[in-house]
């Protein structure tokens, strides 16, 4: 038995699976949660790949350490989306951290999660986390200078997440930041997504005036080249606090503090896609 992703009718991805153990229609998506022969439990979401247990902390830390690394004194946190919790798990391990809001707007995500992904959701019974099930247009749109780092865990620009790629989600995101804030946004694959990728780097750099990609590899991401989008009015991530990267690495699988200066050297095809040559 194989799962397979298409990408856009133009190349696929094979997943051998033991079994399906989850499959629910919520009014938003398709949640199904596979046993694969590999890459231990699997998470797609209308068909595409959310995570897999076996390499998920590539994200997970890499859409996490970077902003908080580069963020003098991160208190409060926002993720959009992540209701798998492997972002909030990653968030927590900064002692500075007082209150994490995971905004996702589909309960079940999280509900599966909880039950079958535990590795990955566990930490989102810490007493420093709040759950909200709600748009992110909505909750961004209630908050001013308020948080110090927001994080955008989204799944690809295809129905709820199409909203999160645009100008005014932007536009939200800077109010609800305070005037030091930091933000992150998952930007696709510079091989499948092209086009997606222009109009989002043009909407970011239309808010903010420093606009940096960055990357990470992501074995069952399309073309395993994944990307984030780096945003901020005053810190530029290459000032980053390098000893606080080296303590949290120990804990890291993937993060460290040469990989944060590293991961920000892209080749040339994919600044001419960002215009961040």
């Amino acid at each position: 038995m194989w799962f397979i992703e298409n990408y856009d009718n133009r190349a696929s991805l094979g997943i051998k699976v033991k079994e399906k153990v989850f499959e629910e229609q919520s009014k938003f998506q398709l949640v199904e949660i596979y046993e694969t022969e590999f890459f231990g439990k699997l998470l797609t979401l209308d068909g595409l790949v959310m995570l897999s247990e076996k390499d998920e902390f590539v994200y997970h830390e890499m859409i996490v350490h970077v902003p908080m690394c580069s963020h003098p004194n991160p208190e409060r946190v926002l993720i959009i989306g992540g209701g798998d919790g492997g972002a909030v798990r990653e968030t927590l391990k900064y002692n500075s951290v007082k209150e994490v809001v995971l905004c996702e707007i589909d309960e079940l995500v999280v509900k599966a999660c909880k039950d079958l992904i535990p590795s990955v959701s566990g930490s989102l019974v810490d007493d420093r986390v709040k759950v909200v099930f709600e748009d992110g247009f909505k909750y961004l749109d209630q908050y001013e200078n308020y948080f110090d780092v927001i994080l955008t865990d989204s799944s690809d620009p295809i129905g709820p997440g199409v909203e999160l790629f645009k100008r005014k989600y932007f536009e939200l995101i800077r109010k609800a930041l305070k005037p030091d804030g930091i933000a992150v946004s998952q930007s696709e694959s510079p091989w499948y997504y092209e086009d997606v990728m222009k109009d989002h780097y043009k909407e970011i750099s239309s808010v903010f005036d420093i606009t940096k990609s960055y990357s990470a590899f992501i074995p069952l991401y399309p073309s395993g080249f994944w990307t984030f989008a780096y945003m901020s009015n005053v810190h530029d991530p290459m000032d980053f606090d390098a000893e606080r990267a080296v303590l949290i690495s120990e804990s890291c699988r993937y993060y460290n503090e040469d990989l944060h200066s590293g991961c920000f050297a892209i080749p040339n095809f994919l600044k001419r896609i960002t215009g961040t040559e």
